[in-house]
């Protein structure tokens, strides 16, 4: 198409965009900046000047807070740039103390003001150069908030066929934050388009790992592109993102040896919570359903959940419970939380020990639990509002006598439920004990599973019903039993007791030769169709002591 490239077709149409989202234009060769200059450090001043009465008193104290910025801009190389991302980031959220040259004693210091979004600058430009002669990069999209670079896009036409969100992205990571990573240091996460999709990711997370910056379209077109900015690209959401969706993991790897990653929430996530946290400061509603399908990172939204619910003021000083059926989930969960250097978290390792930490001593912070240690707990255990209860897997046992005994304990607390296989049967229903009648079909949030395949989340699942050629005699059968009734003295009533038993579902289904016929034909099948086309299968049985018979007979099988 003449006179169409990738500046005017993608670029210009998203910079305009973010002016009518709130952001200032102010074209990359206007910036008050050297090109060797991360930071627009007359900009940074001024909020400086703004937000802290130190150097309201003073100006001239900016100065040392911005040499502080720019050292950490120079320890990238020696550090790492995910490290020094995350020592950024406690200064742009405001948690990092300084003691001013005169000043008496260590104060927070403020780069950026959450609570009012007016005393904040917020800048695009486009077309920014950095770096020094002969070795510059030029960056697509800038956004600036008070003078800092908190967010950089990468556009790429929309009219080539081989180009795509892919090609944009890879020279992000691949390139820029290789060779340019000083100016990532204060980056809360880089995005990339084509004009068809956006997509984002978190500073030093590979390509696999960005994400959709909304639910995926069918057949996606810039349109789309402008309205997953208008949520991603907004002042407001990349503050939150900042301030509270975003986490630094030390995950053990196979070597013992940890590795610093960055992790930042992802649209499903940043909405259940949104609405999470709407709803423990309403104090009507005492209860919701999270749905989210396996797979689309249920424990983290618990994470982010717990991180805001724990400092929100409006709680004042929470209780947090995480309550999951296995111990499995529980240490699972306990894990998550402790990689991201969540605070206060509190794991009872008896039914009484909870009891007393949630009653005699009514403890604050994070309490991880089994539903079952709340068995013999008293009724009105603890009856404060601010305390918020989140429950892992809430399809299985939360229902019963265990779930309504946790409930008596803690009469007032607020229930957030998550599951990725709702029940919905006449003995267990999640949406009933979970759901809020005023939510629309008893959910507060849901994520299908038809989504999360859509948006690259999970992998398609292809359901590959299999005819197992599985014959009982039945003449030899009854014969038998004729034999059992007359052997063990039966009468009419007890032999069609044990007849009943007999003919059960899972007395067939455990049956050595059924058992011996399916694993057969599950080898003989995966290696003849599946294998061979690089993907991989799940088995699906009866019940647990169906589990245990398969993969006995599967290992004596392949083995």
């Amino acid at each position: 198409m003449p006179g169409m490239n990738e500046q005017n077709s993608v670029q210009q149409p998203l910079v305009e965009e973010l002016v009518r989202l709130g952001w200032s234009y102010v074209p990359g060769k206007e910036l008050d900046r050297e090109h060797e200059q991360v930071f627009v450090e007359s900009e940074v001043a001024a909020a400086l000047a703004r937000l802290n009465p130190d150097v309201t008193d003073e100006p001239a104290r900016a100065s040392e807070i911005v040499k502080k910025l720019r050292t950490l801009t120079f320890a990238v190389d020696d550090e790492g740039l995910v490290e020094t991302n995350r020592d950024a980031a406690g200064w742009l959220r405001g948690l990092q103390p300084h003691k001013f040259v005169g000043a008496d004693s260590f104060r927070p210091v403020r780069l950026i003001d959450f609570e009012d979004l007016s005393n904040n600058r917020f800048v695009v430009s486009d077309e920014v150069s950095y770096g020094s002669p002969g070795a510059k990069a030029r960056f697509d999209i800038v956004l600036w908030v008070n003078g800092l670079p908190l967010v950089v896009g990468e556009t790429k036409t929309a009219f080539k066929q081989k180009v795509s969100w892919l090609t944009a992205a890879n020279e992000v990571v691949d390139h820029y934050e290789a060779k340019y990573a000083p100016f990532f240091t204060t980056n809360v996460f880089s995005f990339a388009t084509e004009g068809r999709e956006l997509m984002y990711g978190a500073t030093g997370a590979p390509v696999e790992h960005w994400m959709t910056a909304g639910p995926a379209k069918e057949h996606p077109m810039l349109a789309d592109v402008l309205e997953a900015a208008r949520w991603l690209l907004a002042p407001g959401t990349v503050l939150k993102l900042l301030s509270s969706y975003t986490l630094f993991e030390n995950p053990d790897d196979n070597s013992g040896v940890a590795s610093l990653r960055k992790l930042i929430a992802r649209y499903m996530q940043f909405d259940a919570v949104e609405l999470m946290v709407a709803r423990a400061h309403a104090g009507q509603s005492r209860r919701g359903l999270i749905y989210h399908t396996q797979g689309s990172g249920k424990t983290l939204a618990m994470v982010f959940a717990a991180g805001q619910l724990l400092q929100d003021p409006k709680l004042a000083n929470p209780t947090i419970v995480l309550v999951a059926d296995r111990i499995e989930l529980v240490r699972n969960a306990w894990d998550q939380f402790r990689t991201t250097n969540m605070p206060r978290l509190l794991a009872p390792s008896t039914a009484r020990e909870l009891h007393d930490l949630l009653g005699q001593q009514d403890r604050r912070g994070l309490v991880f639990t089994t539903v079952h240690k709340f068995a013999g707990a008293a009724a009105d255990l603890n009856t404060r509002s601010n305390i918020v209860v989140l429950v892992d897997e809430a399809h299985r046992t939360q229902e019963g006598n265990l779930g309504l005994t946790m409930r008596a304990a803690l009469p007032n607390a607020v229930f957030f439920a998550f599951t990725g296989t709702p029940i919905a049967g006449l003995d267990r229903n999640t949406f009933a004990t979970f759901g809020d009648t005023n939510d629309e079909k008893r959910t507060l949030h849901a994520y299908t599973s038809d989504q999360s395949i859509a948006d690259g989340m999970t992998v398609p699942i292809h359901v590959d019903p299999r005819l197992v050629t599985f014959q009982l005699d039945k003449i030899a059968v009854d014969e038998a039993f004729e034999e059992l009734k007359v052997a063990e003295n039966l009468d009419d009533e007890q032999a069609e007791v044990l007849a009943r038993r007999g003919s059960r579902v899972d007395v067939i289904f455990a049956n050595p030769a059924r058992i011996d016929a399916v694993c057969t034909d599950i080898i003989d099948h995966f290696y003849s169709t599946v294998d061979p086309l690089g993907e991989k299968a799940q088995v699906v049985v009866y019940d647990r002591a169906a589990c245990v018979a398969y993969h006995a007979r599967l290992t004596e099988l392949l083995t």
